[in-house]
């Protein structure tokens, strides 16, 4: 699926410019209760201190957007080993996150396990090894949060753990989130309707047309940003909002995407 960018090209320090993107994703045998389930995907914030007035204008436009669900993929911070300093605006950044039904995080390799403690101090609700149901309208979104802050964490028995997959006449829609991309094949008996990750920031420095020219993850370059129907699951790559070891990002904006749910053919 082909998002445009619109932002920036070459960006240094601040997400200052950042995309807000839209994708409608077609479920088969969506539940009538779930057609325009709308939910905000963002990854990566990477907060290293100070405010900015970028994370004001991220907080404003989620309100905005009055999503049913806001999911969140690891990295609140940006450094691995002291997040002091961060961790003011990284609570606040928590505490202005609004959705209908609820905010969702796991952790990702730059918060590590000693900041999960602090992540579940936020008003948000940490799934890292977890799954939630939520009722709507008497269906069901079923969350799984895959565990771990780096990859060798993410348990070889963690699937067989989980329930199986929602047949068709369920009405429920499941939901991963993993932090690493490649998660997808090492948890792909799951089986679920959307896959949500980060790591990659796109690449965070690209060629022009957004190439990546490092990809940070086993999966195909083409599958390390943006959004894919890999056999039955979506897979949604955004490329985060913050940036990490360089300050800089080229032909790769800051994004959040706002996804909403339908039935197929009802695109136009």
């Amino acid at each position: 699926m082909h998002r445009p960018r619109r932002g920036r090209w070459f960006q240094i320090s601040t997400p200052f410019d950042f995309e807000w993107n839209h994708a409608k994703l077609e479920i088969p045998n969506l539940p009538p209760q779930l057609v325009g389930l709308r939910i905000i995907h963002l990854t990566d914030l990477h907060v290293r201190g100070p405010w900015h007035e970028a994370y004001d204008c991220l907080l404003e436009r989620i309100a905005q957007a009055n999503a049913d669900l806001l999911l969140f993929t690891g990295d609140f911070v940006d450094n691995k080993k002291d997040h002091s300093e961060a961790l003011p605006s990284a609570r606040r950044l928590a505490e202005g996150f609004r959705a209908k039904q609820g905010v969702y995080a796991i952790l990702g390799n730059h918060d590590r396990l000693h900041f999960l403690p602090r992540l579940l101090e936020m008003p948000l609700q940490a799934i890292c090894g977890e799954r939630r149901t939520i009722a709507v309208n008497g269906a069901t979104v079923e969350l799984i949060g895959l565990p771990g802050a780096v990859r060798r964490d993410l348990p070889r028995e963690f699937v067989s753990q989980m329930p199986p997959p929602p047949l068709s006449g369920d009405k429920t829609v499941r939901i991963v989130l993993s932090h690493f991309p490649d998660h997808l094949l090492r948890t792909a008996a799951l089986r679920p309707h959307l896959f949500l990750a980060g790591h990659t920031h796109g690449g965070q420095c690209c060629l022009p047309g957004g190439i990546p020219i490092l990809k940070h993850d086993s999966l195909p370059r083409r599958l390390c940003t943006g959004i894919h129907r890999v056999e039955d699951t979506w897979l949604v790559v955004g490329r985060g909002f913050g940036s990490t070891t360089l300050q800089l990002r080229i032909f790769c904006p800051p994004e959040v995407i706002e996804i909403e749910l339908v039935r197929p053919g009802n695109l136009p």
